[in-house]
C-alpha cells in the first residue's frame, strides 16, 4: 500500500460506515474500524474520536456524517479523516463539494486506507483525479444497483405483483416456499369490504365510518385512528377490486379482489356527489439555484416556476431569468433572456459530453488504481473465507439443537427460535459471500472499462433523479456558468477543463 510521507495532521478521526442494519450485523463496521485504527498507529496519528455509523451515503442528509464534520470544524488544528475505502466514505459528489474548501484551507486530510490514497492541500492532480474516479465508480455501482432493482420491479409489476406494503384489508406474508406474497387479511379484509358496502348506500358520512373503524379496532400504519383523508384514500383505491394503479396506469394484480368493480363504481359516484376537491401543495428545489450569473451585469440568475393552464390541466414550467436590476440602475443594456430549465440542462449536458480523457493519460491513473486496490481485494477475500468457514459451523449447531431437543433437553419453542436465528445468519452469510465476490470482480479495472465510465458521466447526469445530485455534478465539473442572451457560457474546473480540450496534464484547480 502506498502511504505518503508528507503529512500535516497529527490527530485523526476514524469513519466507519455501513448503509443498513444487516451490514452492521455482519461485523463490517468492526473490520473497518480495526483497519483504520491500525493505520493510525502505523502513521503516528492520535485518534480523537471514532464515528461508527449506519446510514446511506446516497439517501437523506447524512446527519452523522455532518456531525463528524462539525466536530472537525471545532478543532483548532488540521484533522485527518481516516476511512477504509472511498466508497465507505462517499458514493456521490455532494461530500466532495463540502470537503474541497476544507482541503484547500488545510483544515482536513483524507486518508483512504485500502485505497492507499492520502489527500491534503498540496495533493497532486493525479491523486485528486483518482479520488474523483473512485467517487464516480462508487456512484456508478449505486446506479447499477438501482437499474437492477427497477428491472426487477418492472417484471413484478408485469406479473401483476404489488411491490410494496399492502393496503389495509390485505397483509404481506411469506408462503411455504419462502416467497413474499400478499393475501386478503382474514381479520381486516371483511371490515374494509363492509366499509365499501356501507358507504355505497349513501346513508353513512365519512365521520360515521371513521368512528366505526375505531370501534372495530382498525388503525392506520402509524397506529393512529383513520382520518377523513385516509378514508377517502381507501375508497378511491382500485386495488380492492383487483387493479393496482402505477404511474397513472391500471394493471390487474394477482392478490385477489376484496370487492366487485360495480361496488367500487357506486362508491365513486357517492363520493363525487359531494363536489369536493383536494389540492396538493409542495415546494420545488431548483437545479440552477445560486449557480448561474448574468454575463453582462453579474446578477445572480433566479429560477422561478410559472403555471400554464391547458386542456389536460395545470402544468408547471421552470424558467431562468435575470432581473436586469443592475443594468437598469446603471443605465446599460443586459442581453440575458429568460430560458427554460430544460434548455439550460440540455446545454449543461452538451458541456459534459465534451469531457474526454485520452487513453495514455488514463493508463497512468489506471496503474495507480490497480496498485491501491490490492489491499482492498485481499480484505474482501479474507471476509469471504471467514464467511465460508462459518457456514459448516452453523450446520453443526443446527444438528446439535436437534439432538438436544430429541433428548428432551430443550423445548420445541426454543428449538424453533434458535433455528430461525441460525437461518437468518446463514442467509446473511450467503448474501455477503455473493456481494464480496461481486465487489472483488469490480476491482479489476481496465482502460476500456474506465474509458466507458468516463463517457458515462453525461448519462449519469441525465439519469439523476434528484436535484441535489445534478447540482453536485455541475458544481464539481463547472467553475463558472453565465447566461448570455439565451445561451450559457460555461467554464470547466481543472482537470475537467484540460480533459475537455484534450490536454495531457492535470493540475489542482477549482
Amino acid at each position: 500500500m502506498r502511504e505518503k510521507t508528507l503529512k500535516r495532521a497529527t490527530k485523526a478521526v476514524v469513519l466507519a460506515r455501513v448503509s443498513s442494519k444487516e451490514q452492521e450485523d455482519g461485523k463490517s463496521l468492526i473490520a473497518q474500524e480495526n483497519n483504520a485504527k491500525e493505520y493510525c498507529v502505523r502513521n503516528g496519528l492520535s485518534i480523537l474520536q471514532v464515528f461508527s455509523i449506519v446510514e446511506s451515503s446516497t439517501q437523506g442528509t447524512r446527519k452523522n456524517f455532518h456531525m463528524m464534520l462539525d466536530f472537525i470544524r471545532e478543532q483548532k488544528e488540521c484533522i485527518a479523516i481516516v476511512s477504509d475505502t472511498v466508497d465507505r466514505f462517499q458514493r456521490s459528489f455532494k461530500e466532495t463539494l463540502e470537503l474541497e474548501p476544507m482541503l484547500k484551507a488545510g483544515k482536513v486530510e483524507l486518508h483512504f486506507v485500502s485505497n492507499g490514497l492520502v489527500l491534503h492541500h498540496e495533493a497532486s492532480a493525479n491523486d485528486i483525479s483518482i479520488w474523483n474516479m473512485c467517487v464516480i465508480m462508487a456512484q456508478n455501482y449505486v446506479l447499477q444497483l438501482s437499474d437492477n432493482t427497477k428491472r426487477g420491479l418492472r417484471q413484478k409489476i408485469k406479473d401483476g405483483e404489488w411491490c410494496t406494503k399492502a393496503p389495509v384489508g390485505y397483509e404481506n406474508t411469506i408462503d411455504e416456499q419462502g416467497k413474499k406474497i400478499i393475501i386478503i387479511d382474514p381479520r381486516t379484509g371483511p371490515i374494509i369490504k363492509k366499509l365499501f358496502e356501507m358507504y355505497a348506500t349513501g346513508n353513512y358520512s365519512v365521520q360515521h365510518l371513521t368512528d366505526w373503524l375505531q370501534r372495530e379496532g382498525i388503525k392506520s400504519e402509524r397506529g393512529t385512528p383513520y382520518s377523513h383523508s385516509s378514508i377517502y384514500s381507501v375508497l378511491k383505491n382500485p386495488f380492492y377490486y383487483g387493479v393496482m394503479k402505477i404511474n397513472g396506469q391500471k394493471i390487474p394484480h394477482v392478490h385477489g379482489a376484496l370487492i366487485s368493480k360495480e361496488l367500487f363504481d357506486i362508491c365513486q359516484n357517492v363520493r363525487l356527489g359531494y363536489h369536493k376537491q383536494h389540492h396538493n401543495y409542495g415546494c420545488k428545489e431548483f437545479v440552477f439555484r445560486g449557480n448561474i450569473t448574468c454575463a453582462d451585469c453579474g446578477t445572480l440568475i433566479s429560477p422561478y416556476t410559472k403555471a400554464r393552464k391547458t386542456k389536460a390541466g395545470i402544468h408547471y414550467h421552470t424558467y431562468l431569468m435575470c432581473s436586469h436590476y443592475k443594468a437598469k440602475k446603471e443605465g446599460f443594456v443586459c442581453s440575458a433572456e429568460p430560458i427554460t430549465e430544460e434548455y439550460a440542462l440540455e446545454q449543461i449536458q452538451s458541456a459534459l459530453e465534451k469531457i474526454k480523457i485520452e487513453p495514455e493519460i488514463l493508463s497512468v491513473i489506471l496503474e495507480d488504481l490497480n496498485n491501491s486496490t490490492a489491499n482492498e481485494i485481499e480484505f474482501l477475500k479474507n471476509k469471504e473465507i471467514a464467511a465460508k468457514k462459518r457456514l459448516p459451523q452453523i450446520n453443526i449447531q443446527r444438528n446439535s439443537l436437534f439432538s438436544k431437543q430429541a433428548a428432551g433437553l430443550i423445548s420445541e419453542e426454543y428449538l424453533e427460535a434458535q433455528l430461525q436465528v441460525l437461518k437468518e445468519e446463514e442467509e446473511l452469510l450467503l448474501k455477503n459471500i455473493q456481494n464480496h465476490s461481486e465487489e472483488q470482480a469490480k476491482k479489476a479495472y481496465t482502460v476500456e472499462s474506465l474509458l466507458k465510465l468516463i463517457n458515462k458521466l453525461p448519462v449519469i447526469f441525465k439519469n439523476c433523479s434528484k436535484v441535489e445530485e445534478k447540482r453536485a455534478i455541475i458544481n464539481l465539473v463547472l467553475s463558472n456558468v453565465q447566461l448570455k442572451g439565451k445561451n450559457l457560457e460555461i467554464s470547466y474546473k481543472k482537470p475537467f477543463g484540460y480533459a475537455s480540450e484534450g490536454y495531457e496534464s492535470f493540475n489542482w484547480g477549482g
